[in-house]
């Protein structure tokens, strides 16, 4: 059926060409329409809830929220496990489903129905917020507003920014290309009640009276329809709106008393709510806008409009104004990139790859296969089109894996039909015999590619995600390279005259063609007798590759190791510390000016932006106002002279003489695919908190003892001064006085109390009912605050209430409802340690010696350690799947259970050659990346053994005896498609290793597997492969003819 195929589009050229044609002008049109972005649109298996309650402790909202949310989770199918993190005033929950629950969407619905069934106390405004993280809602880009000369803003300059940012993003939201927008920085303004408490005493009035009076007077709703001829509408509209409205109203009075309004009770003001985070960028304090874009436009398209926006508003509205733009967090710089990287090194490669074509096949062969190589990519393009994919940092990691591959099974097909024609085979004939000869052997070298990567698609994890969009692409180019070689290149390949030409090629012509081959001739008959001598020392050639693999195992061993993310070169970089216990939030960044002053010296050199946040939430603890973390964005590798490594210490030389005013300080790159940046995370879980404080403190004195750790820190909540109070509720019975009257006053007088809300230009605005600042700074003073029995008398606090002091943590972290904290550690370079060695030697020394002495204690890594070790286990399974498929095909294709070994041998072989260029390269660390190259290669590695021994089959076919002579002379038919398959893969690839546009952290490792493990494994297929083929089936009695 193949030949019928075969032969029925070699005999119709037109229909050839217009396929041909067809396919690169969609593939063209494919391109430009098909959405491009930074990451695939991923759901990832986590729920976060998020829950406010403010002015609550954290055991108040550990007890009040975490607690009962995690108790109504017990009953719900899919949980893997839950995390969550109570801090003062907010609760969040992080719940992970279980890896391939069959029906993901029905658990997050009864997530969210659970956590709707949770009663929740009373001063819970707004209902807990459950988010499933997509990669589709990730912010494309930041936009940072702030005044370039004011360092820290006040009432009036924050009015004068937010208004600024209200109407940028007011533009920005009305394109179609933007879905949301977040903010960082930004406070909601308010309108303020403060009341005096001596004046509520001077008018007998309380702070519950005084907050029902405005209440009840807040009216705005409809009344009806009038019975007239319009049906007219009539409308309550008594809103108070406005501090003026707010201030005017009367709360208390009669016919015969004085009417006694707000304004005489305290004063109304507009402001803006209270916090301690301090947001700053580039040294001074602004906002933040996040800008999501809609899933229907690319991240390309979509950020080019946003910057074209940003620009036209600076242009038009700041003009001769204080107030600055500056954009961040540019997500498509990486998409950018990699297209750069894919068109650039995909030039440099294709250049290549036709040169090699030209000077190993003659001028037409070479150009038709040539031709494969976009008609390739087009098809590709259309079918990603087709089934919905994008152009994204993943696929285009696929694109650029399998790039200098699509031509290999072109290179058999050509040079076959080429040979076929050297020895006078008609054209036509020659280019469907010699597709047909050769097509088992390639379809099997493809599928042996394509099942190398199918683990992909069962890994684990965020990663796992990833990832498993590779192979799609792997199937769809190889799939495409196929379909050209079999229906395409054989009708171009029985042309009789090269497409530019107008007239068919003379005799004299044809052998000189021939006679330019003749160079490789050559090389094939020298090879063939080479071959033959070393066949005769076969032991000895099988005990040097044996050697070799023996000795990079053992290179492997002792001299290099596995991490799951190397310490590459990065775009940013992190400076975090704290001061102080008691160190108030203006304070620290007081102090913070000095690292700022800096860092604005490398703007618009080194340096694209900075942002400094100070009380922002620290490893997904609570915000604490004496730590501080200033995140540096720094321009690309290429386009800087010095390392991230020199910069950071750059930095930290020049704070040198302030190091002493932080309690701790620490300089440190982002590292791909953890938050917490530490490569060390030990979980300790204990309900005890002495138990747990005591474990912590351990580990901390044996990693600081041990001398290989640095950068120690512990998540251990700060505790701050909480007073606990109890109601004498004796006392409140005698004086008839309803005890939530007594707990609303205690809250309106604290933290204030949210009266209501109301919309002002599309943005909500509570009004805040308070007292002075200065009348609860102690607790004597709120204890003045007089609450009102039910006959209307005024009775202080202080005689209704008893209270203690006790230290409260700040925040309460816990995972699978036992309490948890955290030790974070960096290894020194000295140690020439992994984090996985670094956990079997914390599991070997210093956990058992704990664990005997706290039975109940558990410990456990997360974060790098947890994932390596996950993506260990998946790896070994991916190992195994691997190699039974590829035995599987090769079992079929040659029905023997030997040859499917003898070619299988090449990889192991294979790994030989990556083990050495990595260890001649000084790369002693592999990482994730490399792992998955090496898997893949297993794939492409077998591919010239399979053709080489395809080959040897035939031409031994039928023969009693094998002779060494027969095996030299089959593999020198080979030569010419093996060297040149190899050489051009290696051409796809050899660019994107060495970063000739630009280095990739996450492609480099990854081609340097496959470019130098292609290159040793052609020297297993040329030479060991024909040996091993020669020792079982060469008759050692048979003396071969001279």
């Amino acid at each position: 059926m193949v030949k019928n195929i075969i032969e029925y589009f070699v005999n119709r050229h037109r229909l050839t060409n217009i396929f041909c044609l067809m396919v690169l002008v969609g593939g063209v049109f494919s391109w430009f329409s098909i959405p491009k972005e930074q990451l695939p649109d991923i759901s990832f298996d986590i729920v976060r809830i998020s829950t406010s309650y403010p002015g609550a402790s954290a055991e108040e909202v550990e007890k009040d929220i975490t607690i009962p949310i995690e108790d109504e989770l017990q009953g719900v199918d899919g949980i893997h496990s839950v995390i969550s993190s109570s801090s003062r005033g907010s609760s969040s929950i992080r719940v992970e489903l279980e890896p391939g629950y069959p029906d993901k969407n029905e658990a997050i619905a009864d997530i969210k129905n659970a956590v709707s069934d949770v009663d929740l106390p009373i001063e819970i405004r707004e209902d807990p917020s459950v988010q499933v993280f997509k990669t589709s809602k990730r912010a494309i880009i930041d936009i940072a507003i702030y005044l370039d000369d004011i360092k820290y803003l006040d009432k009036e300059n924050r009015q004068k920014l937010q208004s600024y940012m209200f109407s940028l993003e007011d533009k920005l939201l009305s394109m179609p290309q933007v879905n949301s927008i977040g903010r960082s920085g930004y406070l909601k303004e308010e309108i303020q009640i403060i009341a005096n408490p001596e004046k509520l005493y001077e008018y007998r009035v309380s702070l519950n009276s005084l907050s029902s009076a405005i209440t009840k007077n807040n009216i705005s709703r409809p009344a009806g329809s009038l019975d007239d001829e319009k049906e007219s509408k009539v409308v309550l509209d008594s809103e108070l709106n406005t501090a003026d409205k707010i201030n005017d109203l009367t709360v208390q009075g009669g016919f015969e008393g004085k009417s006694v309004r707000i304004s005489d009770l305290g004063i109304v003001r507009n402001g803006y709510e209270d916090t301690s985070l301090i947001m700053k960028v580039n040294g001074y304090q602004g906002i933040i806008l996040n800008v999501v874009k809609n899933s229907q436009y690319g991240i390309l398209d979509s950020i080019d409009t946003i910057t074209q926006a940003v620009a036209n508003f600076e242009n038009i509205r700041l003009k001769d104004t204080n107030v600055k733009l500056v954009l961040l967090d540019d997500e498509s710089t990486d998409v950018r990139n990699r297209l750069s990287l894919i068109g650039i090194n995909g030039f440099i490669g294709f250049v290549i790859i036709v040169l090699l074509l030209m000077i190993f096949l003659d001028l037409t062969s070479g150009f038709w296969v040539a031709i494969g190589i976009p008609f390739t990519f087009c098809t590709s393009i259309i079918l990603m089109k087709l089934s919905g994919m994008t152009i994204n940092n993943t696929t285009l990691a696929g694109v650029i894996i399998v790039m200098g591959m699509v031509v290999d099974d072109a290179i058999v097909v050509a040079e076959n039909v080429a040979r076929l024609k050297r020895e006078g085979v008609e054209f036509t004939k020659a280019a469907i015999e010699g597709t047909c000869f050769v097509f088992k052997p390639i379809l099997a070298s493809i599928l042996t590619t394509c099942v190398a990567f199918i683990p992909l698609f069962f890994f684990q994890g965020r990663f796992g995600k990833m990832v498993s969009f590779i192979p799609p692409i792997i199937f769809f180019m190889l799939g495409a390279s196929l379909l050209e070689a079999i229906i395409v290149l054989p009708g171009h390949m029985s042309l009789t005259r090269f497409p530019f030409r107008k007239k068919k090629p003379s005799i004299h012509s044809v052998e000189k063609s021939q006679k330019k081959q003749n160079w490789f001739i050559k090389i094939e008959t020298s090879y063939e007798k080479l071959l033959l001598k070393l066949l005769k020392h076969k032991i000895w050639i099988t005990i040097v590759f044996i050697s070799l693999l023996a000795l990079s195992l053992l290179i492997l061993k002792f001299k290099m190791s596995f991490v799951m993310f190397p310490d590459e070169e990065t775009r940013e970089a992190r400076i975090s510390g704290e001061m102080k216990s008691n160190t108030t939030s203006i304070e620290t960044a007081k102090v913070c000016e000095r690292i700022e002053s800096v860092l604005q010296k490398y703007l618009g050199n080194e340096v694209v932006g900075f942002r400094t946040q100070i009380a922002r939430s620290h490893f997904g603890s609570a915000a604490k106002e004496n730590r501080f973390n200033i995140g540096v964005e720094i321009v690309q590798k290429e386009k800087r002279k010095k390392s991230a490594d020199i910069l950071l210490k750059e930095w930290e030389n020049q704070i040198e003489d302030i190091k002493g005013d932080f309690k701790k300080i620490t300089f440190s790159k982002s590292r791909f695919g953890h938050d917490s940046g530490s490569q060390i995370e030990v979980n300790i879980r204990e309900n005890n908190n002495v138990l747990r404080e005591k474990v912590m403190n351990t580990i901390v004195s044996e990693l600081e003892a041990a001398g290989l750790f640095k950068n120690i820190e512990t998540g251990e909540p700060l505790k701050y001064p909480e007073y606990r109070v109890e109601f004498l509720r004796d006392e409140i019975k005698r004086l008839d006085i309803d005890p939530s009257v007594v707990s609303d006053t205690f809250r309106t007088a604290v933290q204030g109390s949210v009266l209501f809300d109301f919309k002002v230009e599309n943005e909500d605005m509570e009004v805040i009912l308070s007292i002075p600042d200065e009348h609860k700074d102690t607790l004597e003073k709120i204890l003045a605050v007089p609450a009102e029995n039910k006959r209307d008398y005024l009775v202080p606090l202080k005689s209704l209430v008893t209270y203690r002091l006790v230290d409260s943590p700040d925040s309460i972290d816990r995972e699978d409802r036992k309490r948890t904290v955290k030790v974070y550690a960096d290894l020194k370079k000295e140690s020439k340690m992994t984090p996985l060695e670094a956990a079997v030697y914390l599991e070997g020394s210093i956990f058992p010696k704990i664990q005997s002495s706290y039975p109940s204690v558990i410990l456990d890594f997360t974060g790098e350690i947890k994932d390596s070790r996950d993506s260990g286990k998946d790896f070994v399974y991916a190992v195994i799947l691997t190699l039974l498929l590829i035995f599987f095909i090769l079992l079929i294709l040659f029905d023997s259970l030997t040859k499917p070994l003898i070619i299988m041998l090449s990889i192991p072989f294979g790994a030989v050659g990556v083990i050495f260029a990595f260890w001649l390269h000084g790369i002693v660390q592999y990482g994730f990346f490399a792992v998955i190259g090496a898997i893949g290669l297993a794939g492409v590695v077998v591919n010239d053994s399979i053709v080489m021994l395809a080959k040897m089959d035939i031409m031994t076919e039928g023969k009693k005896f094998i002779t060494n002579l027969d095996i030299a002379n089959a593999a020198a038919t080979r030569l010419r498609a093996v060297i040149l398959t190899t050489l051009t893969t290696v051409a796809g690839v050899f660019p994107t290793a060495y970063g000739f546009a630009g280095y990739d952290a996450m492609l480099g490792q990854m081609m340097l597997v496959m470019c130098w493990g292609l290159l040793f494994a052609t020297g297993i297929t040329l030479v060991l492969v024909p040996c091993i083929y020669s020792f079982l089936y060469v008759n050692p009695n048979f003396k071969e003819e001279k």
